[in-house]
């Protein structure tokens, strides 16, 4: 199988009998030497050819929607550019490569480039991304600066934010100029390559525009008076550094009787950076035919000669420069050069060791005995007559022996569903760690550390074994702990009262209940194994009827009958002595009635809704929408004023008032800051649940999927494989900060999310025996409304 630098190098040498030292033409995808190619996340070389839609040229200005119509399509002096890449999703990837000589006279590569962006908050390694590098003939950069990488990730340097009608959050770049001065490989083969890429779980977009030139590495002559000249650098880059500290594009420079080499240090927006230089004067000793000259330094050392004023030069190997000579006389030149060849030899040599605690060390003229733990520098002279002097730098770090501590620190005895803090004290020394723990028990964080927070569920194996396996550079090892946890018990209750009565039921005893409405109580108790359990109740308080019986005739004998009128305030007339009694899985219609799944279908009746929770009168409860959607929460770094924040998992189930939460949050936000609250027909009554109503729904899963087979709804999928494969994480109305919400996920597990995520993706690492195995999944966020009946 080809790898990338095979493709690169065997492009090149196909391409080299075509080439001269002229510029490309850069939007033309047809030329000799231009190679377009299309793949996937994976592999965006995977075949070869121009795709329509992927590999697209612009000429007509307009501007990009995805970025609110604030991106030109084209920039300012461009009459055409390459789009790579489109609005689509499906995981793709494109790359185009420009194979060229670099002409001597015309060095600096002009890049301009736009990103687009759709940021799905994925991990980085699976964002969309787009890369743009300059490669010489062996597939390597040709210098710290040509390769420019970027994920949509969080907050990019010089990128802009936009969020879409449809609450996505799009980073787009706006037209960005970089220059890269590729003199040092004049006459050279060279490519330029750029690959956009779509993110890898395959559902948000990436593309970029692009063009490039090349324009000549001098100075050009602005104005001159006789009295002073003025030097133009070429336009549109960060930052421009005269050495006469002027920061625009011209510097004006005082003539006098000597000869004054101006240098423009010039920083392109990413964070790359050349030199121009031209030389001007009144005395007629200046060069007046363009010349070659070759000399040489040592690392460090500036250079002053030949009518150049050069810093000290740190990059070891033979670089070009060029100055530009004008005539301050008669104000005239841009002709004539001095190409400088300056060789830099090497002075320093770093050497990087690291070594065990009681080593020797005898190499490169250092000699040490019994080295002891820490870290520290030394530096040798090599004297080398008629050449440079070479200073050896020694970077050493010597790590203890490996030795791994006993004990692990934590709780052996807990409860579940509650965060407990597991710690190897004393583990100085050691550089990595990894915690493996059992299905049923999650690592919230710290998994490359010494201290880690575990969260144990019920599906946790009874005991729980822990591991930790820690290493340095002189040794591994395992430690073990054994933890039991103990059940977290949540019971729920809905009942009726009427008013004006005390009630004592289920545990609770309240006292007279006197308004009307419904209300929320909690009984906290803790088991005999210290864990909590928690007892909640709705209760509907109504009023007390007032009735008066009439009857006629007032006396009957045995045997007779008669009939009784109920009057009064607040008395319904029920014909439904015993009514039918509704359990979960029933059907909820659209016209409000109940129907059993083994009725259905009953004519001119439509569903709407499935039962998963019903109250102690039988005739109330909840039912959960035939369908889902995928939305994120919404209002990042925005904490909801009048919505409770529950910030442990406990007292979160205790919130059942779901819609009292999706009235506050609708009238806090719109549907651009608020989607989810939005996405429900609340005009309807539907609602989005809370947290604790999801968790009451989940046991209910397998039996409303069987009523959702039937009335054609969306089933909820059920988890599969090992427990953190979750398909899944339903959102709720319940709010933790003003950053994170509560989810609950296919496991039946309660956690937290950022309010803007729309789906989540995450690295899960699993060790067996010697071998750490790598797995990566991407969960929806998903809502699923539901309604009182």
């Amino acid at each position: 199988m080809l790898r990338e630098r095979d493709i690169i190098t065997i492009l090149l040498l196909c391409c080299c009998g075509f080439l001269s030292a002229q510029c490309p033409t850069f939007t033309d995808l047809t030329d000799t030497c231009v190679v377009c190619q299309y793949g996937y996340f994976d592999n965006p070389f995977q075949d070869t050819g121009i795709v329509f839609g992927r590999h697209t040229i612009i000429t007509q200005q307009g501007a990009d929607p995805y970025t609110g119509y604030q991106l030109p399509c084209l920039p300012p002096g461009e009459y055409a550019v390459v789009k790579l890449g489109n609005n689509q999703t499906g995981a793709e990837a494109e790359a185009i490569s420009y194979n060229f000589i670099v002409n001597p006279d015309s060095a600096i590569l002009l890049l301009k480039f736009a990103v687009v962006f759709e940021d799905p908050q994925h991990i980085p390694s699976w964002q969309p991304r787009f890369v743009m590098r300059v490669l010489n003939s062996n597939g390597q950069l040709v210098d710290d600066c040509a390769e420019y990488d970027v994920v949509a990730s969080g907050n990019i340097p010089g990128f802009n934010t936009y969020i879409t009608s449809y609450g996505h959050r799009v980073q787009w770049r706006p037209w960005t100029n970089v220059g890269i001065d590729l003199s040092d490989y004049a006459g050279q083969l060279i490519q330029l390559q750029f690959i956009t890429y779509d993110c890898r779980a395959g559902g948000h977009f990436g593309y970029a525009y692009f063009t490039a030139s090349f324009i000549n590495n001098k100075l050009v002559l602005n104005g001159c008076d006789g009295d002073e000249v003025t030097l133009e650098a070429p336009a549109g880059f960060e930052n421009y550094l005269w050495d006469n500290n002027n920061s625009s594009t011209t510097a004006t420079y005082t003539i006098n009787d000597s000869t004054t080499t101006a240098n423009c240090f010039i920083t392109s927006a990413t964070g790359c950076t050349f030199t121009l230089s031209g030389t001007f004067s009144s005395e007629p000793n200046i060069p007046t035919a363009s010349t070659f000259v070759y000399d040489t330094i040592c690392e460090g050392e500036s250079y002053s000669d030949h009518f150049f004023n050069l810093p000290a030069q740190w990059d070891v190997g033979t670089h070009m420069f060029r100055n530009t000579f004008f005539n301050a006389i008669n104000c005239t030149g841009g002709e004539v050069t001095t190409t400088l060849y300056l060789t830099v030899l090497p002075r320093y040599t770093h050497i990087y060791s690291a070594l065990c605690q009681g080593s020797d060390y005898d190499e490169y003229g250092f000699h040490y005995s019994n080295l002891q733990i820490g870290e520290f520098t030394d530096s040798v002279v090599v004297v080398r007559p008629d050449n440079c002097d070479s200073i050896i730098i020694l970077h050493m770090t010597v790590s203890p022996s490996f030795s791994l501590p006993n004990v692990i620190f934590g709780e052996t005895d807990v409860c579940c569903y509650e965060v407990y803090t597991y710690e190897l004290a004393n583990a100085y020394g050691l550089a990595s760690f990894h915690w493996d723990v059992p299905e049923g028990v999650n690592i919230l964080s710290g998994q490359s550390t010494a201290s880690a927070n575990l969260y144990f569920t019920d599906q946790a194996p009874n005991p729980a074994i822990l591991s930790l396996t820690g290493s340095n550079g002189c040794g591994s090892g395992s430690i073990q702990l054994s933890v039991t946890h103990h059940p977290y018990y949540h019971t729920f209750f809905q009942d009726t009262l009427c008013s004006g009565n005390e009630y004592h039921n289920n545990g609770f005893d309240l006292a007279r209940q006197d308004s009307v409405g419904w209300f929320t109580y909690i009984n906290h108790y803790t088991t005999i194994n210290g864990c909590d359990s928690v007892n909640i109740i709705q209760l509907l308080v109504i009023n007390t009827p007032t009735l008066t019986t009439l009857s006629e005739p007032s006396e009957i004998c045995v045997g007779e009958s008669t009939i009784v009128h109920a009057l009064g305030e607040n008395s319904v007339f029920s014909e439904d002595i015993l009514p039918p009694v509704v359990t979960v899985g029933d059907i909820l219609c659209t016209d409000n009635s109940i129907v059993k799944k083994t009725e259905w279908p009953v004519d001119g009746k439509t569903a709407m809704g499935v039962v998963f929770y019903v109250d102690s009168t039988g005739l109330h409860g909840w039912a959960v929408h035939l369908n889902e959607f995928s939305y994120a929460f919404g209002g990042l770094g925005t904490d909801i004023l009048s919505l409770f924040n529950f910030t442990n998992s406990r007292d979160a189930l205790a919130d059942l008032n779901g819609y009292l939460n999706t009235v506050i949050i609708r009238n806090t936000g719109n549907a651009s800051t608020y989607p989810a609250a939005y996405i429900v027909d609340f005009a309807d009554d539907w609602y989005l649940p809370a947290i604790g109503q999801l968790k009451i729904l989940y046991p209910a899963i397998p039996t409303l999927n069987s009523t959702l087979q039937i009335v054609n709804g969306n089933t909820i999928p059920a988890t599969t494989g090992p427990w953190w494969f979750n398909n899944w994480w339903y959102l709720s109305s319940t709010e933790y900060s003003d950053s994170e919400i509560w989810v609950l996920r296919a496991n039946g597990i309660l956690s937290l999310l950022n309010k803007n995520t729309s789906s989540v993706n995450f690295t899960y690492y699993q060790t067996i025996g010697s071998t750490t195995y790598t797995y990566y999944h991407t969960a929806n966020t998903l809502i699923r409304p539901i309604r009182n009946f």
